[in-house]
């Protein structure tokens, strides 16, 4: 073959390769553009998702919030250490009180436990399980304080009361810690 031939040959297959070579990057191109379009809509789409979950959540914690920290306060009125409880302030309408407040607790974790997320609807479901305690043992304790013919010892009663204050420390512990919880499901944004 001659000089000129080789020359042409070489020229024609670099013009292939070449443009070869360009529809490799443009594919390329393509596809990366494409990805990152694809990726931008998903955490687009996400992000919108979570914004529309937070505000039913929000409402739904807060008014968890509201109602369990009623029942704290009730029951509050046990874990402070009286030489001589003050049992006559156990009355028909503070177990009332209380057993409205639980009632109200467990009207209101239903919604808390399907808003999740799960360690949340996890503590919404204890607080619930020892608001029932609670209000079981507030009215039982109601039930003896009330009853003039009562066989109970002061000294029962006071055991009686410890129990409701120890049970009334662990509602406030948890209460606690549901607030910590429900602040960091609404604080996440999905980006971790």
């Amino acid at each position: 073959m001659n000089a000129s031939k080789v020359g042409a040959m070489d020229a024609g297959l670099a013009a292939v390769l070449g443009a070869l070579a360009g529809s490799v990057a443009t594919i390329g191109a393509a596809l990366t553009t494409g990805w990152t379009q694809r990726e931008g809509v998903r955490i687009t789409a996400r992000s919108e998702h979570r914004s529309q979950r937070r505000e039913p959540r929000n409402s739904s914690y807060k008014k968890f919030i509201t109602e369990a920290s009623r029942l704290r306060d009730l029951a509050a009125a046990f874990t402070v250490a009286h030489a001589e409880f003050p049992y006559e302030t156990v009355d028909s309408v503070f177990a009332g009180r209380c057993e409205i407040a639980t009632r109200t607790v467990q009207e209101t974790w239903v919604d808390v436990a399907l808003a999740g997320p799960k360690q949340v609807s996890e503590a919404a479901a204890k607080l619930e399980r020892l608001s029932n305690a609670l209000a079981f043992r507030i009215l039982g304790l109601h039930r003896l304080v009330s009853d003039e013919s009562r066989m109970l010892t002061d000294r029962a009663l006071d055991g009686i009361k410890d129990v409701i204050a120890g049970e009334a420390e662990e509602f406030d512990r948890t209460l606690d810690v549901f607030v910590l919880l429900a602040q960091a499901a609404l604080d996440d944004d999905g980006t971790l």
